[in-house]
């Protein structure tokens, strides 16, 4: 009998538990229920509704089968670039890839070689040239056949790295490469590289299982049993950014080192993982099997909210649950391929922000860091931030953003807050539309209460004169999800009278604070209007055609777009027309020799 709550929402059995990177983290954010179902991958939905997807999701499986096409199949990278393209990532079988998903592909594909054919070239002392590894290395802790299962329910414990793994000849050395999008990571948590290094330390050579009959996954099976080389000697964790080809050594050590820090710093954290109960609701809810259940997701259903959060009806094509954030709706309004490349698959140009949008973060920096201390008198006589505040922004940027700061400070919100009233700064806040099978989020800049009622408080920097009259909601989107969200969850609880959404708007020489009523019909039903203009064409969408237009110059997914570089070069040959953006790190062709960037 296990001791772990299972989920009401979930169904089958404890009796496997795995354990990947990402359940190392120990993101705040996470809902560390969900983490610890997620580490059960018998379990699941009580009641699932069929789902689709038109292309595929997982952005990393094209360049992972064409690196397996390369290094275990004998093809040329030109023939897998091929096979790529014709096959639109398919390779065979599944959903077929975006077109823009296909280029960076393509970018990424070169890059990863490239580095790797460098390192290779420029071995360091008493490093073996390495060669690419089919099986997975998977460490696994097994218990006697007709032992009971332990505490957690569980019998057999399984714990794996997600990468590309190499090793010498001899066995005597090992590498795992872990692949991010932009750059290679250099932050990743002290479990997480520990627990990379030790799967790659002791992992045993596995292949995956799968029972068709049940649609879920079986425990891995190790490929020779019965062989007993000895272990690696050196293991290397290696980081390498498909965005722009760098890679960093992230561990270099050996087996007993791996294990140290492993029961350091890993162990601690999969124990609480493992054990984890509390229901943190966020971003998680989009995968978790019970988050159509779960008590701490808010509802439009708890708040007489018959047709839905949104008030759309369920789209002909059922799509796999998805989250939807103020962000989500802007970018899809931009351009259905920008917000399918940037938001689903997190494709991002390595190139810099325009410097509008780094003067709004360093701003929002500032401020958050500012909130945090929760002074009696807010932001109120406050000494200027350090000038490394600004750093990267170019000097008239960084004067204006100074004034924005400066302003802000008469309008604070915290100035003269009683102490007992609650103080959240960058708070996610989390909402379920069960019709849709949606979950709405938003991440207000403060959200805090006074005299029992709740105020939502955006601050937006702008470059112009702020705000000069129509409708706040049409101008600012996102208040009109924020309406919605305030009317759900505890926010709904609060004392209506007190409660309000307020808008900073700060420029450089003015600034303005604005109200929203949410409990107003007229501001709900103008909210739900504005949210159903892009959220109804995005229920629908299958396709995400680029539609060029005027974001194209700042889009994060221009460097894959043909459509939008297109647009740009007819735009640039008009009088007073602006050049081409270059691409954030243009590619050679697949395959030829290059250095890499970083």
């Amino acid at each position: 009998m296990s001791n772990w709550p299972r989920p009401l929402a979930t169904s089958d059995e404890l009796g496997l538990i795995r354990a990947g990177l990402p359940l190392t983290r120990e993101d705040p954010a996470d809902c560390p229920a969900h983490l610890a179902v997620k580490a059960r991958p018998w379990l699941t939905a009580a009641s699932r509704l069929p789902a689709y997807d038109p292309f595929l999701t997982f952005a990393l499986k094209p360049l992972m089968t064409a690196l397996d096409r390369i290094e275990f199949h004998g093809r040329s990278p030109a023939e897998a670039v091929e096979e790529l393209r014709r096959t639109r990532g398919r390779f065979g079988r599944g959903r077929p890839a975006h077109d823009g998903l296909v280029e960076w592909t393509v970018e990424a594909l070169d890059r990863f070689l490239s580095r790797r054919r460098i390192l290779l070239d420029n071995r360091g002392p008493g490093e073996l040239p390495t060669e690419p590894v089919a099986y997975e290395w998977v460490v696994r802790d097994v218990l006697p056949v007709h032992a009971r299962p332990d505490a957690r329910g569980a019998h057999v414990y399984e714990r794996t790295a997600w990468g590309r793994r190499y090793a010498s000849a001899d066995g005597t050395q090992r590498e795992l490469w872990l692949l991010s999008f932009g750059s290679a990571k250099k932050d990743r948590p002290d479990a997480e590289v520990a627990a990379a290094a030790s799967v790659t330390a002791f992992g045993r050579a596995c292949r995956p299982g799968y029972d068709r009959e049940r649609d879920r996954p079986e425990p891995y099976t190790v490929v020779d049993p019965h062989r007993s080389a000895p272990g690696p000697s050196r293991i290397r964790v290696i980081d390498f950014g498909c965005g722009d080809g760098t890679a960093r050594t992230t561990v270099d050590c050996t087996p007993a080192e791996a294990a140290r820090d492993f029961g350091r710093y890993t162990e601690p954290v999969l124990t609480r993982m493992l054990d984890g109960s509390e229901r943190r609701p966020g971003r998680s809810c989009v995968e978790c099997s019970g988050a159509g259940r779960c008590s701490a997701l808010p509802s439009s259903a708890g708040h007489g909210e018959q047709a839905g959060l949104i008030g759309l009806p369920l789209p002909v094509r059922v799509r796999t649950r998805r989250s939807l954030s103020a962000s989500d709706l802007r970018a899809y309004a931009d351009c259905p391929a920008k917000y399918h490349l940037t938001r689903e698959l997190k494709l991002r140009s390595v190139r810099p922000e325009n410097p509008a949008v780094r003067r709004g973060r360093a701003v929002d920096a500032v401020l958050n860091e500012q909130h945090e201390t929760r002074r009696p008198r807010g932001c109120r006589g406050l000494a200027a931030p350090d000038e490394s505040a600004w750093s990267g922004l170019p000097p008239e940027i960084a004067l204006a953003a100074a004034a924005m700061v400066e302003r802000h400070a008469a309008l604070c919100p915290l100035d003269r807050l009683a102490p007992e009233e609650e103080v959240r700064v960058q708070a996610q806040v989390t909402a379920y539309d069960p019709v849709l099978d949606l979950v709405l989020v938003a991440k207000p800049d403060l959200l805090h209460t006074r005299r029992g009622g709740w105020v939502w408080r955006e601050t937006k920097t702008v470059g112009r004169r702020p705000y000069e009259g129509g409708s706040v909601l049409v101008h600012h989107p996102q208040l009109a999800l924020a309406v919605l969200l305030m009317r759900t969850g505890e926010l709904a609880d609060g004392d209506r009278r007190r409660s309000r959404i307020e808008l900073e708007l700060l420029g450089s020489e003015s600034a303005r604070r604005l109200e929203i009523d949410p409990w107003q019909p007229s501001v709900l039903a103008s909210a739900r209007d504005i949210v159903r203009r892009t959220a109804g064409p995005w229920l629908e969408e299958t396709v995400y055609r680029a539609v060029p237009g005027r974001p194209c110059r700042d889009c994060e997914a221009l460097d894959w777009c043909r459509e939008g570089r297109e647009h740009l070069a007819a735009d640039s040959r008009r009088p007073g027309g602006a050049p081409v953006p270059p691409p954030g790190a243009a590619p050679a062709a697949c395959g030829a020799s290059r250095p890499a960037a970083g």
